[in-house]
């Protein structure tokens, strides 16, 4: 009896059972004072965490409310300076339409007879059409009657053209050279309630003639007639800041008067102004001298009263907003004069030639901050409490979850105490030579239950796991030699690309660049340049079909050919379009992958700057001519297919006069069709857009870069979709 007690005594169950117990109540014990210690130490920091952040918070405030509302405001006059744009344009473009409408009729009368000519002031759908006469017009003379025909004859477009303005107080009208005029709405008023158009400056006036108005000195006052559209520039007319818009129309003897329409300022800045609740808006319109043209305000350096242009104001800080201004964007700019802080916002609006600007107060800034701070500190407050309460909760419900965690530990503890066994910490140093890397080995458990099942599925998983490291080295070492041989290729293709550009020894009247940037490892675009003899140079550009290996060997295969067929047979001549049929001819013998390449090929003679090209379905290159001063898309006469299609077709050249300055650009559709996140083409839109805008003057080397820039722009965080290759050449 005493033996079994003993036993019992030193059995591993009771031993186990023990430490499990004892551990659990531990356990048990270390979790309630951390948590007991947690909850007070958490009670003790939010009381002291709520006033450190309120001040913390006060400085964020400060610094983010001032800086958001600056970026409001800016953003607030951008748009409103778009709107006003956008605003002014419409009529500018309708005018334009009126201007071309006449020119037809005074160049054609014979097709455009009134069966009802009036030179009476009537009234038609709430437009009213006001005649005027300039003093000593002879009615009765042939040129007035036939203005008088041909204007009339364009009422009903005057009315429906007149009628898109309801909103918009604006008169418009046509003076023609003999001294007719026709307006419609010239009786309008401004948002003031003033009139405002050239009848208000008729008032008062003898002898009054309508070809003395702004809109018609312009264009017949200057040296040179112009065809397009001129903005006077701003003048009073019955206290209203005004401006003329006038396109001239001819006949066929040249200028024979203009059509106009005037506008306030006021109504055109208050038209075009968004509502905003939380603000009154103090605006005005500054020309880029600094000039005063329109403001809300009656009196300061802002008002139209002041007379004198920002320029001449000594203030450093008025100095700045002069200084951002100059440069053609828009911006807000910080004004500390006579004790009061304030902010200017502007931003410019092309057709006026000028700015327009909102200014805000310092105060503002100061008032947003602190409606902001009492709203978060009362949340602040308001949430704490309900954090305080959340903590008193949480103590009685964890007090009662880790009750109940103990007694579920305690049972468990006792039930687990069966499974404990020798063949488990055999198994464990087992697995522990396992880890040192010995798979040979084999655990060994004959227990006849789930132990010995464990025991036999570690010893399969090790086997597995086992070929899964030898398949692992496998692939790694092809992958390796893979990326080794790829690299290999990616070198000699670009060794392959000429890089020195300076390749003429005879001629220095020329500059060149060229780059290649493959969408994988190796590139199916290739460019190439060389000289055929001291006076001639051959610049080639093309696109061989699909990527990677295949379309870099076919690219090899295409330079090396047309390469060889160039010096071979351009030696005495210059048949480029022989070459190019000679090189398809090669390309389609046992072309059985259908593979093609598109190709611009062009001999440029830097003597005689004569250009001799041909294209196989290549895309148009762009080109700056002296005589157009602007980048056009070559326009080739016949379009031939690719490389490779066909060995039946014959190519054609076509020649082409270059001169000082002009420039040549070569692509490849990698750059045209570059995307964005959104899957939009870059385009040849895009691309013409930005080589006017910003490469007219620029080297070849900057052409590339600053194309290449605007592409990386465009496309983001999009990845590289196709091979990019670009060349351009240009005389100097």
């Amino acid at each position: 009896m005493e033996d079994l007690k003993e036993k019992i005594a030193n059995s591993i169950r009771r031993k186990i059972m023990v430490l499990s117990l004892g551990g659990a109540c531990m356990a048990f014990l270390c979790i309630l004072c951390v948590f007991m210690f947690s909850i007070f130490s958490i009670n003790e920091t939010l009381s002291d965490w709520l006033p450190q952040l309120k001040d913390k918070l006060s400085e964020e405030i400060a610094e983010h409310t001032s800086e958001s509302k600056m970026q409001l405001y800016e953003n607030h006059v951008v748009a409103d300076a778009s709107t006003l744009e956008l605003n002014f344009k419409k009529p500018m473009d309708d005018c334009d339409l009126l201007a071309g409408t006449l020119s037809l009729y005074v160049n054609n009368p014979e097709r455009y007879i009134s069966s009802n000519v009036s030179t009476d002031n009537v009234s038609h759908d709430n437009k009213f059409f006001y005649t005027e006469y300039s003093n000593g017009v002879n009615l009765n003379s042939p040129a007035v009657k036939k203005d008088v025909t041909a204007v009339n004859n364009m009422k009903d477009l005057l009315r429906i053209v007149a009628s898109q303005y309801e909103k918009l107080p604006l008169c418009f009208y046509v003076i023609s050279k003999s001294g007719y005029c026709l307006s419609i709405n010239s009786n309008v008023l401004s948002y003031a309630g003033k009139q405002f158009s050239f009848l208000s400056l008729e008032q008062g006036k003898t002898n009054f003639d309508s070809r003395s108005l702004p809109a018609y000195t312009i264009h017949d006052n200057s040296n040179v007639k112009v065809r397009h559209g001129l903005i006077t520039d701003v003048f009073y007319n019955n206290g209203e800041p005004v401006v003329s818009y006038s396109t001239p129309f001819f006949d066929r003897k040249g200028f024979a008067g203009v059509v106009a329409f005037d506008i306030s300022l006021i109504d055109l800045v208050k038209f075009s102004y968004r509502a905003d609740e939380d603000h009154e808006w103090k605006f005005f319109f500054m020309d880029k001298s600094g000039k005063i043209k329109m403001s809300s305000f009656e009196e300061g350096i802002f008002s139209v009263s002041a007379d004198l242009s920002l320029k001449q104001i000594a203030s450093v800080d008025i100095k700045e907003l002069v200084s951002n201004v100059n440069n053609d964007r828009s911006g807000i700019s910080r004004i500390r004069m006579d004790g009061t802080s304030y902010y200017v916002a502007f931003s410019p609006v092309p057709s006026l030639d000028g700015y327009l600007a909102d200014v805000f107060f310092e105060d503002d800034i100061k008032e947003a901050l602190k409606t902001s701070s009492e709203q978060l500190f009362g949340l602040l407050t308001e949430k704490n409490e309900q954090i305080f309460k959340i903590i008193g909760r949480y103590r009685i419900m964890s007090g009662v979850f880790l009750t109940l965690i103990l007694l579920i530990s305690l049972t468990i503890a006792y039930r687990i105490v069966k499974k404990y066994t020798s063949p488990i910490e055999r198994i464990s140093q087992e697995i522990k030579s396992l880890a040192t890397g010995d798979f040979e080995k084999r655990i060994c458990v004959n227990s006849g239950d789930e132990i010995e099942d464990l025991a036999e599925n570690i010893n399969n998983m090790v086997v597995e796991i086992k070929k899964k490291i030898d398949s692992i080295s496998k692939v790694t070492s092809e992958k390796a030699q893979m990326e080794a041989t790829m690299s290999v290729a990616k070198t000699i293709q670009s060794n392959m690309l000429p890089k020195k550009f300076d390749i003429s020894n005879s001629h220095d009247n020329f500059d060149l660049f060229a780059m290649n940037l493959p969408a994988k490892s190796v590139s199916g675009d290739f460019y190439d340049l060389f000289m055929v003899d001291d006076d001639r140079i051959i610049v080639t550009i093309a696109d061989v079909s699909g990527k990677g290996i295949p379309a870099a060997l076919f690219m090899v295969t295409s330079m090396t050919i047309l390469k060889n067929l160039s010096h071979m047979m351009l030696k005495d001549n210059n048949d480029l379009a022989n070459v190019v049929t000679q090189t398809n001819l090669q390309l389609c013998d046992n072309n059985k992958e259908g593979m093609f390449v598109t190709l611009f090929t062009a001999v440029i003679n830097l003597k005689t700057r004569e250009m001799t090209y041909v294209s196989g379905g290549h895309n148009p290159p762009l080109l700056l001519t002296k005589k157009t001063s602007a980048y056009e898309y070559l326009k080739v006469p016949r379009i031939f297919p690719m490389l490779g299609v066909s060995d039946l077709i014959e190519y054609e050249q076509n020649t082409i006069s270059l001169d000082e300055g002009d420039c040549l650009f070569l692509y490849t559709d990698g750059v045209t069709e570059a995307i964005n996140v959104n899957e939009m083409l870059f385009g040849e839109t895009r691309l013409l857009k930005v080589m006017n805008d910003e490469m007219k003057t620029a080297k070849p080397e900057k052409v590339i870069k600053g194309v290449y820039n605007r592409i990386l722009e465009f496309a983001g965080e999009a990845e590289q979709f196709d091979d990019i290759t670009m060349l351009c050449f240009r005389f100097k």
